[in-house]
């Protein structure tokens, strides 16, 4: 959370209220967007002396605006330019997968066509996703950063997204297919 959060004060500094709305509009599948994750992130990020905050009063109430700081910077830089890693990434549902033979066949059925409703869910979320990220390639930006090479980065985990999620959907009906043929 803690990197995500620097990258996003890269691109513009952020309460931790549009941080959390960010995350949870554009992130969730990615990382959780509870308001406790945030802050504790941002907490320590603080104490870490990687973000700044400069309260501002409005009306009655105080706003805390975040940004990063030059440690901030290049801690990010140097997460970010680290190698990605194949074995970091896990899906837990596997496991439930691998164990499915151990449930009775209507459990199975079940299990499978509501992880295929979900994949659709995915697909919609992302592809909600993708049309607000084209429309904010369209608008105003702050100056500062290679625009085009941030969006390309962006929108490539977004496509990919849509792509797994359809890989999984059709790969469970293939496989709801067969057990229901079975029968």
């Amino acid at each position: 959370m803690e990197y995500l959060i620097l990258g996003l004060l890269l691109l513009a500094p952020m309460t931790g209220y549009e941080l959390q709305r960010f995350i949870k509009q554009n992130l969730t599948l990615i990382c959780s967007s509870s308001a406790g994750s945030v802050q504790t992130a941002l907490t320590k990020l603080e104490k870490e002396g990687r973000i700044a905050a400069a309260e501002t009063v409005e009306g009655r109430r105080r706003k805390k605006t975040f940004s990063i700081t030059p440690a901030g910077r290049q801690a990010f830089e140097a997460w970010v330019a680290r190698p990605m890693q194949a074995g970091k990434v896990k899906n837990m549902e596997l496991a439930r997968l691998f164990f499915l033979g151990l449930a009775q066949p209507a459990q199975r059925a079940a299990a499978i066509r509501d992880y295929i409703r979900q994949m659709e869910e995915t697909q919609a979320v992302l592809a909600a996703i993708r049309e607000q990220f084209r429309k904010a390639q369209a608008g105003p930006l702050p100056p500062g950063q290679n625009w085009d090479e941030v969006f390309r980065f962006q929108g490539c985990t977004i496509e990919y997204g849509i792509a797994a999620a359809e890989f999984e959907r059709q790969w469970y009906s293939r496989l709801l297919k067969e057990l229901e043929e079975e029968e």
